[in-house]
């Protein structure tokens, strides 16, 4: 794994050289060596794993020669010799590789511009300078290219489905009264070293990246070539990378907010050894949804070696304003937003009006969980938040630096800068005019400054892969408000605080992670994606105007927030909506969940009228508390959700929700369940949709077991109309895709609109197995009250989905 840069806080841990010495794989072994061990073929091992045919003591001999050396020669196309690979008398390592893939791409790329005959499939290239272009390729090629994209595809699914981790917990799934916060982790093949597994599926990642892309005539979801990049977790859940956060001292929620945010496996692993200074105990109690962490409250941040701490004289002192409260207030009635200068000690509080030029200032942007500023109770019980003086004037100083482009600044250059601590009043109502500006502030600011605690305590080391990192597995992150700040922050505008007054942009940033994506033999190259230090929904919605509303939902799954009343006035204030309308919902309400609640049917209310946003249809599909006000039923009450692939809603063919006196009205293919007498008796279960018997489906129902029979007498009660699934994407395949689970309960529309309720999230995909096709035909022909079969309903079907009202089961003397 040597081939990837150190990992970050760690070292490259050496895997064992377990195939024998001086063999010399061949390209077509990949698919004869299995039946050398006494397997049919590679079909089996993916389907039905290592089984019993190897001794324990040969499984990691063969794992190695088959997924690491045999792959290697079969995507390269040429033999590969194990001893090129050998470190010292009986460890592996993987330094030549960039070389190989290297000679090997350029030779590819020969071959295209020589014996080009194909125009229905061209290839494009990961990197270089003309990465965009299609190139033509040979019969001969394209050939090659399907069988080593078929080997990839086999290998990655053995590794995921026997050699890797489960998810942790399913998205949506109640976590908090598991007996063990992390009781997914088990393995179908436990006798695979986890080293070896891990170096197994590093090294397909990067055959992954360093093979160009097949580009054919046929595109969208019919095509047959797909981009690496668009799946998910090819590779699984690596053991080693999960135990080794768990010892750097990351809770399972972490782990989880991790695996979902991080691209790739090789930046996992590269950023898995990261420890954080100052972290916060994490308590057994941990669970993949909630943090239980007791860790102690932190001291504010003193920035000058000089400082001393409060139980100490001199001490640091705090800045102060005279009638701060009282001239925010009038500030911001005037429309004129509050910044600050510190000069000769002093600092000065000054209004300037948004509909004049302003001057050019800067922002802060920190999470109040860090504590690096001063927080504490006032007498009164609220927060008397304030600043160090020295605090005050690293910011001067560098927001001077940054504005100049010199360290040595003049009383006379300081530039006004925006901080919450200082420049946001308490005044409830002059409070949401403030939040109502945020948007204005932080667009127009020439520089948003990030103090993140974790780097503020730290000098750069001139890694900008290792600073995107640190920041991803940092508490700044996850917090909401700083979500709406990185989103608003002009181009150019971001930059992270080091070692107190450095700083480097996030632009600065990217112009080398460029320059390392044109070198292959740049052991960052095949980690580049980790050269950013926010996710691609981050970025992808700070740069394309579409599916705004989407976007923003993938972007938030692992944010925090201390008030969940306050959710929706970031959402709204991310997509560019007047927030003032949220703000005043109940203001005056104790009852912080049913403001809340109020607040997000107001938000989506604003989205369905808004041109251009609009309600995501897809959001009928997600898990969790739904709201409990009338014709919201199906929405969820928080966007917060912590979905480990969120980009799923933005899967959906249908179009945008549009909101109904009933529920949402939305346009989705479904199928239409003919139920049999006999009452189903798990939520796994098997139906056609053809009455050739010929095309099946698998369904899996998001219920419980325990709780299983008494949902389907609900959902199947004789005397009621039978249920349905609406089906996210109507062209299910052999991978599981999402739907609903819904109860008829009329019509609208002169039948064109099914009205329904939402019963349950399902899983559904196409059944390929022939074997279990034939015995549920054969079960269907012995025992005629087992019948069931679907209908399946046009791709433009309409559906107004409402939510869940409280209907009492079928009693169980009717239901069969």
């Amino acid at each position: 794994m040597d081939h990837l840069p150190t990992p970050i806080d760690g070292q490259h841990p050496r895997v064992q050289m377990y195939a024998e010495a001086n063999t010399t794989f061949l390209p077509e072994q990949f698919f004869t060596l299995p039946s050398e061990w006494g397997y049919e073929n590679t079909l089996e091992l993916v389907e039905l794993g290592l089984g019993s045919k190897i001794k324990d003591r040969k499984v990691n001999e063969f794992l190695q020669s088959w997924l690491f050396f045999a792959l290697l020669a079969q995507i390269l196309n040429r033999p590969i010799e194990n001893e090129k690979f050998r470190y010292g008398t009986s460890g592996v390592h993987t330094e030549p590789l960039s070389k190989m893939i290297k000679d090997a791409v350029q030779e590819e790329r020969a071959e295209t511009e020589l014996k080009a005959t194909s125009r229905d499939v061209r290839f494009q290239w990961s990197e270089g300078a003309d990465d965009k272009s299609l190139h033509g390729v040979s019969r001969v090629q394209k050939n090659r290219w399907f069988r080593a994209n078929m080997a990839l595809e086999q290998a990655s699914r053995f590794i995921s489905k026997h050699c890797s981790y489960k998810r942790l917990a399913e998205d949506g799934q109640p976590t908090v009264d598991l007996p063990s916060p992390l009781m997914d982790e088990e393995i179908a093949e436990p006798r695979a070293n986890e080293l070896l597994v891990l170096s197994i599926a590093i090294l397909g990642e990067t055959l992954q990246q360093a093979r160009p892309r097949a580009v054919s005539l046929s595109q969208g979801p019919l095509q047959f070539f797909r981009d690496h990049d668009d799946k998910e977790t090819t590779w699984g859940y690596s053991p080693f990378c999960r135990k080794t956060m768990r010892q750097s001292g990351y809770c399972p929620l972490e782990i989880r907010r991790m695996e979902s945010s991080i691209p790739s496996l090789s930046i996992l692993y590269y950023a898995c050894f990261i420890k954080k200074h100052g972290r916060t105990t994490h308590s057994t109690k941990c669970t993949v949804s909630a943090c239980k962490s007791e860790g102690h409250r932190l001291d504010p941040l003193h920035m000058k070696a000089s400082c001393q701490q409060e139980n100490s004289r001199p001490f640091c002192k705090l800045t102060y304003i005279e009638n701060r409260e009282t001239r925010l207030k009038e500030m911001i009635d005037k429309g004129e937003i509050p910044l600050v200068r510190f000069t000769a000690g002093n600092l000065e509080l000054q209004g300037y009006s948004l509909k004049k030029e302003l001057p050019r200032f800067g922002v802060m942007s920190h999470s109040w969980e860090e504590a690096i500023v001063h927080s504490k109770r006032d007498d009164s019980g609220g927060d008397d938040r304030n600043m160090l003086e020295c605090q005050v004037e690293t910011l001067q100083k560098t927001f001077n630096k940054i504005h100049s482009g010199s360290a040595v600044i003049t009383s006379q250059d300081n530039i006004p800068f925006y901080v919450d601590v200082l420049c946001m009043p308490k005044q409830p109502t002059a409070r949401a005019k403030t939040i109502n500006q945020l948007k204005h502030i932080y667009h127009r600011a020439f520089a948003v400054l990030v103090w993140d605690r974790n780097l503020l305590e730290r000098q750069f080391s001139g890694d900008i892969f290792e600073t995107s990192m640190r920041i991803r597995a940092g508490d700044w992150i996850t917090r909401l408000w700083t979500f709406q700040e990185i989103i608003l922050a002009q181009n150019g505008a971001i930059h992270i605080a080091f070692d107190k007054e450095n700083t480097i942009s996030v632009s600065d940033m990217q112009k080398k992670r460029v320059k390392v994506r044109e070198n292959l033999m740049d052991s960052h190259h095949y980690v580049r994606r980790a050269g950013h230090p926010f996710s691609k929904a981050i970025r992808d919605l700070r740069k394309k105007p579409d599916h705004r509303v989407e976007r923003a939902w993938e972007a938030v799954q692992y944010r925090q927030i201390r008030n969940a009343d306050d959710e929706t006035i970031v959402l709204a204030s991310v997509l560019g909506m007047d927030v003032l309308t949220i703000q005043q919902i109940d203001e005056t309400s104790t009852d912080r969940d049913k403001i809340a609640d109020e607040r997000m049917a107001e938000f989506l209310h604003m989205l369905d009228e808004t041109p251009g946003l609009g309600i995501p249809s897809g959001l009928i599909f997600l898990p969790g508390s739904k709201l409990s006000i009338k014709g919201f039923e199906w929405a969820p009450s928080t966007w917060l959700t912590k979905h480990l692939h969120p980009h799923r809603l933005l899967s959906p063919i249908g179009q945008a929700a549009t909101l109904m006196r009933d529920g949402a009205l939305v346009r989705f293919p479904g199928i239409l369940l003919h139920c049999p007498n006999k009452g189903v008796e798990q939520s796994t279960f098997w139906f056609p949709v053809h009455e050739s018997m010929h095309k099946w489906f698998k369904v899996k129902v998001d219920v419980k077991p325990e709780r299983w029979a008494q949902f389907w007498q609900r959902a199947s009660c004789p005397d009621d109309p039978e249920p349905a699934i609406i089906l996210c994407n109507g062209d299910a395949r052999n991978k599981w895709g999402v739907g609903v689970l819904v109860k008829s309960k009329g019509f609208l529309k002169k039948g064109e609109i099914r009205l329904v309720e939402l019963l349950s999230r399902v899983w559904i995909r196409l059944e390929t197995n022939p074997k279990v096709i034939s015995d549920w035909i054969s079960n269907m022909q012995k025992h005629s009250d087992h019948v069931m079969f679907g209908e399946r309903l046009g791709v433009q079907q309409e559906w107004c989905v409402g939510g869940r009202p409280a209907v009492t089961p079928c009693d169980s003397s009717t239901a069969q």
